[in-house]
């Protein structure tokens, strides 16, 4: 079964074929799970805001080239907010997705390099198509305890990372998993709901120049390699307040 990309890239439209799912990649929930992430209606990768802002300044942040959010769906993972990536593709199949790993597990997954070690039962051929040899991904966790995908990171160069970006990147997928349980409530990014997201835009977006900034500032030259465990505390703590605002916007909604 062939998979066509609505979007186009230098690179033409990618179409992939879906294989039979590992049944080491399934999560025992997962009948359950897929229910859960129907009420967030995520299948669709249209560009929104907030979402695309919050993966930018990510990527930004770790110094890594690709970020994006990975919705792991029945048979494929649908691409959200992607950053910089290689090709335009909306989806791949399920198999051949690191974040379909990523979701059977609690803690940060991180591969510092895919020439030496993967996810058991991932096909990363495609990864090693576009030149990628770092993954880092942390779940996007309901309050349910339903892992409906991941905030995950890319790098062409492997690369290590360190503790105090592990717990970073987890605040980040948390913080993004606040918001998805907004958009839940007021409804998509759309010209109906405008008037209800314009200040989630304002104060997130304030807020995420913060971080730009930070990163300029520790950086001048370019990307950071790693973060200090001083600068991720301080990164850490713009996270907070825009954590704070989310958590105050959701009690009104």
């Amino acid at each position: 079964m062939y998979i066509p990309c609505s979007q186009t890239s230098l690179n033409g439209c990618h179409s992939f074929i879906l294989t039979e799912i590992p049944t080491s990649l399934i999560p025992a929930n997962d009948a359950d799970r897929l229910r859960a992430l129907e009420g967030y209606q995520l299948l669709d990768a249209r560009s929104e805001k907030v979402l695309d802002e919050v993966v930018a300044a990510t990527a930004r942040l770790f110094g890594v080239s690709n970020a994006m959010l990975s919705i792991i769906e029945k048979d494929e993972v649908l691409v959200k907010a992607p950053y910089n990536l290689p090709v335009a593709v909306e989806r791949v199949p399920r198999n051949q997705s690191m974040c379909s790993a990523t979701i059977l597990q609690d803690e940060t997954a991180v591969f510092e390099d895919l020439t030496k070690a993967s996810a058991p039962g991932v096909d990363i051929s495609l990864l090693q198509q576009l030149g990628l040899n770092f993954y880092a991904g942390h779940n996007l966790r309901t309050t349910d305890g339903y892992n409906l995908g991941s905030l995950c990171l890319y790098n062409g160069v492997a690369r290590s990372f360190n503790t105090a970006e592990r717990e970073l990147l987890a605040r980040l997928a948390s913080l993004v998993m606040q918001l998805l349980e907004l958009r839940r409530r007021l409804g998509a990014h759309a010209e109906a709901t405008a008037v209800l997201w314009e200040p989630v835009y304002r104060a997130v977006g304030a807020q995420l120049a913060r971080l730009t900034a930070l990163v300029e500032r520790i950086s001048p030259a370019g990307p950071p390699s790693e973060l200090t465990a001083a600068v991720a505390q301080e990164a850490g703590a713009i996270i907070d307040i825009i954590d704070q605002f989310v958590t105050a916007a959701l009690k009104r909604a």
